[in-house]
């Protein structure tokens, strides 16, 4: 059988062909034409030639508006806050022509600053202006930090360190009025204190202008942040910065202060500002500038505030209790780091390890256990010991609390009720000693990571040291070791119990102390 071909008929097959070329051209025509608009559309033509752009007067200029928005928040967080901030001042003897360690006025002013330092060019100075008074004493206003009002009715958030605890203290607002303030309270722990300005002016009505109190709580890395206050006594100095860190602990700073962390700035913060605000965008206060860390005596770029929220705590409970009662879990703890992260099996390094509990505390009542990892407390994780003791340290007495626990690779959630703060937990804790109002306690290897203590200093460390007393008046230091008293080598609360003792109650003794920086002889007055 053939096979069956079919072959269309000529005339069929033209009309076939001229249909089917017409068919491709628009196809084609269609497709360039789509081609060249995507090219159009995406391609960049290659040129080492710029486009030349023509700028006219009326042009939006976008960077430069925005820059002058950012000025214009600035300036107005100037105006509002400025009102609000004071100059700290004291009155002070001194002798004419005498050396700096004869003016009399000033007490320790903590472990951030010395006065003596950044007061020098005025001593120096005004003994110039009276050459011929050399020996006569006079008495002279001297700044000697900053502090912002918070309340119509004149209650002043300072630190406990600018201020003291004796003499006369005196405020002087933006307007240059001058006014004396009492001191309410202080708090070691935290170094807040609060003043209430003694308003009483004859012939004129005195009108306060308070800040505004933000939310520390809510404070990110990277907002833009302004300091106020009164640097080298240069009163109502703006300076302005970011937040660098927050949740710092007092030991990263280098700060001998316990339940509360500290918020890190690189605005410039100077001796003089220490008590003085710093705000963010809103003119809102967040922090009360304490400390910095510098090898020139001045900013580098590195200080620290208290978060505002610890300073409110301390002002509620000095206006309402005249002291500050803190919240009490009963754990001796420290930070977790990654080798024990790991080893503990916890995702990341966070929380606190119990390294020991206190007998009959809230912590043992609820459950806690030596080795576990405090990682949360009342729904909030926890960063790390600082975090949490100033969490703790805020929580109100007998308030039944929620701690979360990483235990055995597992979290276990307990039920702790909060107590009052003994009033001296760590002397209890660790067998310690007071004497001539300085109270000691055993060097630890906890005690070392966080004063920064070298391996190869022995002694006791200086826990707290009483305002007015004499190892205070002799310049006795939190934070500073004990290494000798008098002939007697010290190496632990036993043998400086020992030592003392010997000490008659009416003598001065010398005293060998280590601090950063090295050891020296500090002589102790008698007790009177």
């Amino acid at each position: 059988m053939r096979p069956i071909v079919a072959f269309p008929k000529p005339q069929k097959r033209l009309i076939i062909f001229g249909f089917s070329l017409l068919v491709i051209g628009v196809i084609a025509v269609v497709g360039f034409a789509l081609w060249k608009g995507a090219n159009n559309v995406h391609a960049q033509p290659v040129t080492n030639t710029p486009t030349p752009r023509v700028i006219t007067q009326d042009a939006p200029q976008e960077p430069l508006k925005v820059a002058e928005m950012l000025e214009q928040a600035f300036v107005q967080v100037a105006d509002q806050v400025r009102p609000s901030v004071v100059s700290i001042a004291r009155k002070v003897r001194m002798k004419l022509g005498g050396r700096i360690e004869e003016f009399e006025g000033f007490e320790q002013f903590g472990p951030f600053e010395d006065p003596f330092d950044f007061f020098r060019r005025f001593f120096e100075e005004f003994r110039r202006r009276q050459p011929g008074e050399k020996g006569k004493t006079v008495e002279e206003f001297v700044p000697v930090g900053s502090g912002v009002i918070v309340t119509k009715d004149g209650y002043i958030l300072t630190n406990r360190h600018v201020v003291g605890s004796e003499g006369e203290i005196f405020v002087e607002l933006w307007d240059r009025m001058r006014f004396k303030a009492k001191l309410v309270g202080s708090d070691e722990l935290s170094d807040i204190a609060l003043l209430k300005l003694e308003l009483e002016k004859p012939g004129r009505a005195i009108e306060l202008h308070p800040a505004k109190l933000g939310n520390s709580d809510t404070v990110k890395v990277g907002q833009w942040v302004i300091a106020i206050g009164c640097p080298f006594g240069l009163s109502q100095t703006v300076t302005v910065g970011v937040v660098s860190a927050v949740g710092r602990s007092p030991a990263e700073a280098g700060a001998p202060l316990e339940y509360s962390d500290l918020i890190q700035t690189d605005a410039a913060i100077n001796p003089g500002n220490s008590g003085g605000p710093l705000c963010n965008l809103r003119g809102e206060v967040i922090g009360i500038n304490t400390a910095i860390r510098s090898t020139t005596g001045g900013s580098i770029g590195i200080g620290f505030a208290v978060p505002i929220n610890t300073a409110k705590f301390v002002m509620q409970q000095l206006i309402e209790k005249g002291k500050v009662v803190r919240g009490w879990l009963g754990v001796m703890i420290k930070d977790v780091d990654a080798d024990l992260a790991y080893q503990k099996g916890l995702g990341k390094v966070y929380g606190a390890l119990v390294e020991e509990v206190t007998p009959n505390s809230p912590a043992e009542k609820a459950g806690i256990k030596k080795g576990d990892i405090i990682i949360e407390y009342e729904g909030v994780e926890v960063r790390d010991v600082s975090h949490l003791q100033q969490m703790v340290g805020r929580t109100a007495v007998g308030k039944l609390t929620t701690v979360k626990v990483w235990r055995d690779g597992k979290v276990v959630e307990l039920k702790a009720q909060i107590a009052k703060r003994p009033e001296k937990i760590e002397l209890a804790r660790v067998g310690g000693q007071s004497w001539r109002g300085m109270s000691v306690v055993n060097l630890t290897p906890q005690f070392r990571r966080q004063f920064r203590i070298p391996e190869n200093i022995s002694g006791v460390l200086v826990m707290r040291v009483e305002d007015g007393s004499p190892a205070a008046k002799a310049k006795i230091e939190p934070g500073n070791v004990i290494m000798q008293v008098g002939q007697k080598q010290v190496t632990d609360v036993r043998s400086f119990a020992l030592a003392v003792d010997e000490v008659p109650k009416d003598q001065e003794v010398p005293v060998k102390v280590w601090r950063s920086g090295g050891s020296e002889i500090i002589i102790i007055p008698p007790e009177r």
